[in-house]
């Protein structure tokens, strides 16, 4: 629920599903390939399924090509890890191709104000393939168009017609640290825009403990925060509509590189604003759903209720309100904009508040017990699901 368009989401036509893309049969693609075989694979699938996230190394040390003759009679080789960051050092380099990381606000007026994210600089793939820069990035437009992640995710995964992952997008990232980071945020809404799987693929081989720029991900109610480092080659999937997750602080000139992987599923986006009335016309429709749970004395009944998809959303807003606030102000300039967002923030806290509260009850004591000490079987009780 929020008062905000993403500017920063995949802004063009969906990608092509069809016919041969530019980068088929290139030594990078092949690299694409035989990476994605590493990724997506049962542990990693079953991981997704139950703690909504999974964590992969090591599944970008393919190498590129040919290995070639070195000095001292060494054969070198250059891995797929290596030969993205080097793109995307060329391209970050490039003038006007990465831009800053910037948010549309809607205030209930119709006005709108751009809330920009400080130090954060992004470029998107679908974007770049048409313009010159690209061609200097042959695996990065094969880490775009290449589909082996995308199919063998639909095949680990159960789904149905519905949630088959169509397509991608590709998103580059470059965070130049003194305090570059992102707030709390969900990557996206199911029911707005498709998105279902997020991918981050970190490119970081000198990252050091103390460097700042972890990921954060919040499996509420599941477990407290995980903290997870970006070190080189390693990639984070999870769920991108409901894993709440945000981006520590980068200390000082450390560059931060990184890309992000979405997986679409079939479902046409939809327009990515809500005003402020919205979002409270969305929570009174919250009051009126789901009776059945509400007229049950069951506790359990109410848990299980407020840990649907739908509802946990809103509920983590409340739990972690103090933290969402600090880390849009952490993320932002000081700007009108950002009062704007921390004032549509407080009033939606509020408007949650009351009503998951009103009618939830014993339902939201049971889950703030469970999330805070309860046993596996407890946890398993609440009937999370990811996907």
């Amino acid at each position: 629920v929020g008062s905000r368009h993403r500017s920063s989401g995949p802004s063009l036509p969906t990608p092509a599903t069809y016919g041969t893309p530019a980068s088929a049969g290139t030594p990078e693609a092949a690299a694409v390939a035989a990476a994605a075989e590493r990724i997506a694979v049962a542990d990693v699938a079953t991981s997704l399924q139950k703690h909504g996230f999974a964590v992969v190394d090591g599944a970008l040390d393919v190498v590129v090509g040919e290995t070639h003759d070195a000095p001292g009679g060494d054969r070198e080789r250059t891995t797929l890890a290596e030969t993205l960051r080097a793109e995307l050092l060329r391209l970050a380099s490039a003038p006007g191709v990465m831009r800053p990381n910037a948010t549309v606000l809607v205030r209930p007026d119709g006005t709108r104000a751009r809330l920009e994210k400080g130090h954060i600089f992004e470029a998107e793939m679908h974007v770049l393939a048409a313009r010159e820069p690209a061609l200097a990035a042959p695996a990065l437009r094969a880490v775009a168009e290449d589909r082996s992640l995308l199919t063998l995710l639909n095949v680990m995964l159960p789904s149905v017609a519905q949630t088959q992952l169509h397509h991608q997008v590709v998103k580059l990232q470059r965070n130049a640290g003194f305090g570059g980071c992102f707030p709390l945020h969900f990557d996206s809404d199911a029911k707005v825009d498709g998105r279902l799987i997020t991918a981050l693929t970190y490119l970081n081989p000198t990252w050091r403990d103390g460097d700042g720029g972890e990921l954060v991900l919040y499996p509420f109610p599941l477990s407290g925060p995980i903290k997870i480092q970006p070190k080189m080659g390693r990639v984070v999937l999870f769920s991108a509509a409901n894993m709440l997750h945000s981006v520590e602080p980068s200390v000082g000139a450390n560059d931060r590189l990184c890309f992000t992987q979405w997986f679409f599923a079939k479902s046409a986006p939809g327009e990515r604003q809500e005003s402020l009335t919205n979002a409270e016309t969305k929570i009174n429709a919250l009051r009126n759903s789901d009776s059945s749970s509400s007229s049950s004395s069951s506790a359990w009944s109410q848990a299980r209720a407020l840990c649907r998809p739908e509802l946990r959303k809103h509920l983590a807003k409340v739990v972690f309100a103090e933290l969402w606030a600090a880390s849009i102000q952490n993320a932002h300039p000081p700007s009108a904009a950002r009062d704007d967002a921390l004032e549509t923030h407080e009033k939606e806290v509020a408007t949650i508040a009351r009503a998951l509260f009103g009618k939830y009850p014993e339902g939201v004591s049971l889950v703030a017990k469970v999330a805070e000490s309860g046993t596996e079987r407890e946890k398993e009780k609440l009937q999370v699901t990811w996907l």
